[in-house]
């Protein structure tokens, strides 16, 4: 099976050249003794050590490429209140009591970001004017209609637009409803994980890129990490240790790879737009989904390029750049593009799972991991280390989020590629279907 820690191309240019400089990495030698060490340095990870510094912890963070090199530096950039799943199924999934807890953290999962962006000074684009989620067939709608009456009982600023007033939002008159969820935003996700990094290690973070780690391994206690490039003595010691790798997980651990799936997300990005027609593109700068089954994400970058998400290979090596898989839907939705020179295309990994929720495992005492954000990773992900770093700090499990699970390594994980790659060649079956049925016609 391909891996996706095999992949070997940088985060998108088009995030990199606005994104602020890396933290200073300092290399590890010999075998220092931290409180916590944290293994990946994307939004979990990095979350995750700033809340322990800013708490007076010792923490040092070990990366085996660079900060956010992973999804966190390739993510479609919205910062979205909702899990994969909604209202009604994650209280069926916890029950009533940890079900709304778990929504009411999540729905807060913004507010969360938007002030550490705000607290520390990260420049990443940070737009909070909302997100408009479209319905593209009856189904949708109904689900729109039913998520967005649940939120208004709770006086949150959530809205139908209908007719008109959605076509005046998307600057498109493709969808005859949208939802639009003012508590949402968007960002650059390099920028921002980068930008938490350094504020990590200005608060007392350690951090030490280009350090892959081999094994981890308890002795006398404590957690020994043995971890470089050069396969020598190099290490550390710590009392506790956060797993956050994500889609990325290797064998570090048994089973925990194969407890998750991963599945391949594709961003592309166009040469600037004329002024007239970027302006007419999402005037609010609100960042746009539909209600497809694959991947369906639109928005304007404050540098006039057009960013969209579309569907393309779910495994396998690092695919060729084909801008047809979402120039077409483009000049559909926005007709005004004309010939679009799109620039840029990259891919990442979402890690899923069976239930479609984040999961925390004690994988023994003292070493936590938290993954499986279902593609709904920078609030979650944010929370969720600063809830591992509650963890590494003494917190019991009713006084956080999300509830310790047993970790269950899934025996048909050799087989996912084929099987996650057949479920997405029909959903898109049945997205076209629905577009021919329900879209107008351009």
């Amino acid at each position: 099976m391909y891996a996706p820690s095999s992949d070997v191309r940088d985060p998108p240019s088009v995030y990199a050249q606005a994104a602020p400089p890396a933290p200073v990495a300092v290399p590890l030698t010999g075998r220092p003794h931290v409180g916590v060490a944290v293994i990946g340095a994307g939004f979990t990870g990095i979350s995750a050590a700033l809340h322990l510094a800013e708490a007076g912890v010792s923490v040092a963070v070990l990366e085996a490429k660079e900060v956010g090199s992973g999804a966190s530096g390739r993510a479609f950039g919205q910062v979205v209140p909702y899990l994969k799943i909604g209202h009604r199924q994650i209280l069926r999934h916890y029950g009533p009591e940890r079900g709304a807890r778990v929504i009411d953290a999540i729905a807060a999962g913004p507010d969360l970001v938007f002030e550490l962006i705000a607290r520390h000074g990260i420049e990443c684009w940070p737009v909070r004017t909302g997100l408009i989620f479209a319905a593209h067939a009856p189904a949708g709608r109904r689900d729109l209609e039913s998520r967005t009456a649940y939120w208004q009982d709770r006086c949150a600023p959530v809205e139908m637009l209908e007719g008109a007033a959605c076509a005046e939002a998307v600057g498109s008159s493709l969808y005859a409803a949208a939802s639009l969820d003012r508590r949402g935003g968007n960002l650059n996700p390099f920028a921002y994980v980068r930008g938490l990094a350094r504020a990590a290690v200005a608060a007392g973070a350690v951090i030490h890129t280009r350090t892959p780690v081999r094994g981890i391994s308890r002795r006398d206690g404590r957690w020994v990490v043995d971890a470089g490039a050069n396969g020598g003595a190099e290490g550390l010691t710590a009392d506790a240790v956060l797993l956050a790798t994500n889609a990325y997980t290797d064998d570090l651990w048994p089973g925990l790879r194969e407890s998750v799936v991963p599945v391949r997300g594709h961003g592309f990005v166009s040469a600037p737009l004329s002024d007239n027609v970027r302006h007419s593109i999402l005037p609010g700068r609100q960042s746009l989904t539909d209600t497809r089954r694959l991947f369906s994400g639109v928005r304007m970058l404050p540098n006039g390029r057009l960013h969209g998400s579309a569907f393309g290979p779910t495994s396998g090596p690092e695919p060729a750049a084909d801008f047809r898989r979402v120039d077409g839907r483009m000049r559909q939705l926005y007709p005004q593009l004309g010939a679009v020179q799109w620039d840029e295309t990259w891919t990442g990994w979402v890690a899923m799972t069976t239930d479609h929720v984040p999961r925390v495992h004690e994988l023994a005492p003292g070493l936590w991991a938290g993954l499986g954000y279902n593609g709904r990773g920078i609030a979650a992900a944010t929370l969720m280390g600063r809830e591992l770093a509650a963890r590494a700090r003494g917190a019991g499990d009713d006084t956080l989020t999300f509830p310790l699970v047993p970790m269950r390594p899934q025996p048909w994980y050799r087989a996912a590629p084929f099987m996650v790659g057949a479920l997405a060649r029909w959903y898109r079956v049945r997205d076209v279907v629905d577009e021919l049925r329900f879209l107008p016609k351009r």
